[in-house]
């Protein structure tokens, strides 16, 4: 991986996520194996860290995704204090910069990227509502994914929700699927963009994925546990009352 200093590790792009193909990247990055527990068991929790949620486990990628299916949920920010961004097993996950895409917020998931969170925050002209706001997103994600080689599956749109104070705004999901054959071999992923009604003029997409190669039936419980009871909780702030500049980073 190429790393910039440790508060904007920057990610590079030649592991790409469908339809976000922003998201993930795997410059020759290896995979942390260590064999001290035996197959099947839990890592020892003092082994768990930012670095490699899965531990000590016999297979750290099974164990890394089973937290993120259980662990309690809560939060991190971006980098201006301005969105509440909800993330299961919270503690764990790196605020990073995606290298030649900025993005309101993005995080990650052990160096592996076991998972992947992103924000986008952009103006937008038409109608506030969720439907054009991803329209716009796809049109900008589509042409990335095509350019590097990432086979998308069909998607499967879901209409929810979401109170924010005592007002119910709505906003759809959309659940992805696909993956990149690439020299190194194939990589499997699930994952959701979900579209938010924010302030007018403003656009406001969250996008979140799963590495699932080797453990589709766990990736697909996080990408779904996601769905239910995560993405409807990216909030504003309390203090903001007006749509912030929309700066990247």
């Amino acid at each position: 991986m190429r790393l910039a200093h440790p508060e904007g590790l920057a990610m590079s792009m030649s592991r790409l996520l469908p339809l976000f193909a922003l998201l993930l990247a795997a410059e020759g990055c290896a995979s942390q194996t260590n064999t001290q527990q035996p197959p099947g068991a839990p890592p020892t929790p003092k082994t768990v860290t930012r670095e490699n949620p899965g531990g000590d486990a016999d297979d750290p990628e099974s164990a890394a995704l089973a937290r993120l299916a259980a662990e309690p949920w809560g939060h991190r920010k971006d980098f201006w204090n301005t969105l509440h961004v909800p993330l299961a097993d919270w503690k764990n996950w790196r605020r990073v910069r995606i290298f030649g895409h900025p993005t309101r917020a993005s995080y990650r998931y052990g160096d592996d990227h076991y998972a992947v969170a992103s924000i986008w925050y952009t103006t937008i002209e038409g109608p506030n509502e969720p439907e054009a706001c991803l329209a716009k997103f796809i049109d900008m994600a589509m042409p990335l994914a095509d350019a590097n080689g990432v086979r998308i599956g069909e998607r499967q749109r879901v209409r929810m929700t979401q109170s924010v104070g005592a007002e119910v705004r709505p906003m759809i999901v959309d659940l992805v699927e696909g993956r990149l054959d690439s020299l190194l071999g194939r990589d499997d992923y699930v994952g959701a963009v979900a579209a938010y009604q924010s302030f007018p003029g403003t656009c406001l997409v969250q996008a979140f994925a799963v590495v699932a190669t080797e453990h589709r039936d766990v990736a697909k419980k996080v990408r779904d546990r996601w769905v239910a009871e995560g993405a409807n909780k990216l909030v504003w702030e309390r203090h903001v009352k007006q749509a912030p500049e929309p700066l990247t980073r």
